[in-house]
């Protein structure tokens, strides 16, 4: 077992998140500054920008994310200055029935939910049209994502002093990870596959190869897929490192918005005049598993 103190722990958690949270909030209105202008400049399909999956869901993960971080601010000085003024902190941190325990923890388990379905969104984007077979495994995982944040949530209001956190939503909590995780490597997996037998057909496609947004997406997934591991390891530790839990949204949502920004940025330094209809690629079809099929490819498939 790990012996860290909790009051440092949970010190640490708001630097850090605060930290992590910055490099978000940058990443995410770079990557909104590239979609508009990534739009004016032709270098996106002419789709209805408001049905874009970045600022649909970037939108949605931007209020839960903010509205965690906030909630950690306001914990901080509940728990040293308004609470009894400030005379114990540690029990205050150690009562998972207050009220913005609870929003905090929804607002965590929402935003690992809208991060997982925008993995999905992408592993659609890229198999829609050969197999929609591929989707029933991460739609049962987000299901069970969402059962369990519902599971949670509901465990935690029910905490009274002289519970065990460890055992009162031990289920629930691992299930959470497990869910993302496997959500995490299946999608990955699946996406890299189909893009490098793609790119092997077509040896280039100019600009940002395929093989490089592969690399993009598998960086940003093994971050997000790293960082569960590291939970579920100090939770099963017993350790206080635990609490560091809180710092997830702004890593995982920091990581989303990798692949958008460096994406975009390959739209950024793409020709001015690029073709404005879609780059039809007639790949060969493949015998070992029939795969291989025209495809239209367009810019911004992938977010």
């Amino acid at each position: 077992m790990l012996t860290v103190p909790r009051i440092p722990t949970a010190l640490a958690t708001i630097v850090i998140e605060t930290f992590f949270y910055g490099i978000y909030l940058v990443l995410f209105l770079t990557s909104i500054y590239l979609l508009l202008t990534a739009q004016t400049r032709g270098l996106r399909p002419p789709r209805t920008l408001w049905l874009s999956p970045i600022l649909l869901g970037g939108s949605l993960l931007f209020i839960a994310v903010t509205g965690h971080w906030v909630l950690t601010i306001d914990r901080l000085f509940l728990a040293f200055v308004i609470v009894d003024n400030g005379a114990d902190p540690l029990g205050f941190y150690g009562d998972f029935s207050q009220t913005t325990q609870i929003l905090q923890t929804i607002f965590l388990l929402v935003s690992l939910t809208i991060v997982d379905i925008l993995v999905v969104h992408r592993l659609w984007s890229v198999w829609s049209h050969i197999n929609r077979y591929v989707m029933i495994f991460p739609t049962l995982t987000l299901l069970g994502l969402a059962a369990s944040t519902i599971g949670v949530a509901k465990n935690f209001s029910q905490f009274t002093p002289g519970d065990s956190v460890l055992e009162l939503a031990n289920g629930w909590i691992i299930a959470d990870c497990a869910f993302t995780v496997f959500t995490n490597i299946y999608c990955t997996a699946l996406i890299g596959w189909r893009l490098w037998r793609v790119q092997n057909a077509l040896k280039t496609t100019g600009g940002y190869t395929l093989n490089s947004i592969v690399a993009i997406i598998v960086e940003s997934a093994a971050l997000s897929t790293i960082w569960a591991i590291f939970f579920v390891a100090t939770y099963a530790a017993r350790s206080n490192l635990r609490f560091l839990i809180d710092v997830t949204p702004a890593v995982v949502s920091a990581a989303n918005m990798l692949i958008y920004v460096r994406v975009g940025l390959g739209w950024a330094h793409a020709p001015v005049k690029a073709p404005s209809k879609p780059i039809r690629f007639n790949v060969p079809k493949f015998n070992t598993d029939g795969l291989g099929m025209e495809r239209e490819l367009k810019r911004g498939d992938l977010v």
